[in-house]
């Protein structure tokens, strides 16, 4: 049974955007026949609520103190959001409606991507630097890593695979030697550990 989980903080909103957001879950909780008695009060919600829309209006002026008590009373509206959330998501009987219910947003769950796609585009190119070159290929959604695979021309069944891998779909390989021409092969690596590799590209070092 997928377990549903409402999100608590607010730093990934603006300071007006943190008034908005607070002032609709305050709406929404208001006679919410699934949340009787929440924990805090609405009216210690609606407190600092009004608290911080006014310290947001005096920091207007830019002072240091005054951006100082604003900072002070978001964090104070911040920990009142938080257990209220806490309140929301112990009460809400793991229902998706009820938990929306509260104006609270839900984390959204991770689909496994299953078997990343055989990557496109691989391009082998001179780096600044002799000895090495750029290796890329077209960035792959779901792709949490790029492996990607070298090893000296030509390719036989006996030739030894070189790895490298990276968080980025363009990479430069170093160490290589200048004059010799090198094989390469990418794959994606995702939520599967299959492994679906492009086609084998050639390149001389300068």
């Amino acid at each position: 049974m997928r377990k549903y989980k409402v999100l608590t903080g607010i730093s990934r909103y603006s300071d007006p955007d943190v008034v908005v957001k607070a002032k609709k879950v305050n709406s929404c909780m208001e006679k919410n026949v699934n949340y009787p008695s929440p924990t805090p009060t609405l009216s210690e919600l609606t407190g600092h609520i009004d608290v911080f829309e006014t310290s947001l209006t005096d920091a207007a002026n830019g002072s240091v103190l005054s951006t100082a008590i604003k900072n002070q009373k978001r964090e104070l509206l911040d920990v009142c959001l938080t257990n209220l959330a806490y309140f929301v998501q112990a009460n809400g009987k793991n229902d998706h409606a009820i938990l929306l219910s509260s104006g609270f947003d839900l984390q959204k769950s991770r689909t496994p991507v299953g078997i990343l796609p055989k990557p496109e585009n691989l391009k082998v190119l001179p780096a600044d630097s002799n000895g090495s070159l750029k290796v890329g290929v077209n960035s792959i959604a779901g792709a949490e890593s790029y492996l990607i695979e070298y090893t000296e021309a030509p390719v036989t069944d006996k030739s030894v695979w070189l790895v490298f891998i990276s968080t980025k779909a363009n990479n430069t390989i170093s160490n290589l030697i200048s004059g010799k021409q090198y094989a390469f092969k990418v794959a994606g690596v995702g939520s599967d550990t299959t492994q679906v590799f492009s086609d084998i590209v050639l390149s001389f070092v300068l």
